[in-house]
C-alpha cells in the first residue's frame, strides 16, 4: 500500500530516495547527484535505505553558509572615508 505524502501528518524522520528529494524541492536526478548524505540500512534490499530527515536538514543549512562580514575596527572605517573624500 503506497501512502500519499499529503496524508501524513509531517514529513517522517526517515525517507526512501524518492521522498527525500521531494522533501528538499528537488527532482530525483539532480538528489542523486548533489545530496551527499548517505541513507541509513535498515534492510537489506535497496528499499530498505532511507534518509534521516534531520541529516538532510544538515546539509540543506549547510548549503546556505555565506562567508562571516570582516569586522572592521573604527580605524578602518576614517581611512575608507578619507579615501572616499579624496576620489
Amino acid at each position: 500500500m503506497k501512502l500519499a505524502t499529503s496524508s501524513l501528518p509531517d514529513w517522517p524522520a526517515a525517507m526512501n530516495q524518492q521522498m527525500a528529494a521531494a522533501y528538499c524541492g528537488i527532482s530525483v536526478d539532480t538528489f542523486v547527484s548533489a545530496c551527499p548524505v548517505t541513507p541509513v540500512v535498515i534492510t537489506k534490499s535497496n528499499a530498505g535505505k532511507r534518509y534521516l530527515r534531520v541529516r538532510l536538514d544538515e546539509w540543506l543549512v549547510s548549503l546556505d553558509n555565506p562567508a562571516p562580514a570582516k569586522r572592521q575596527g573604527m580605524g578602518a572605517h576614517r581611512l575608507a572615508n578619507r579615501e572616499a573624500q579624496r576620489a
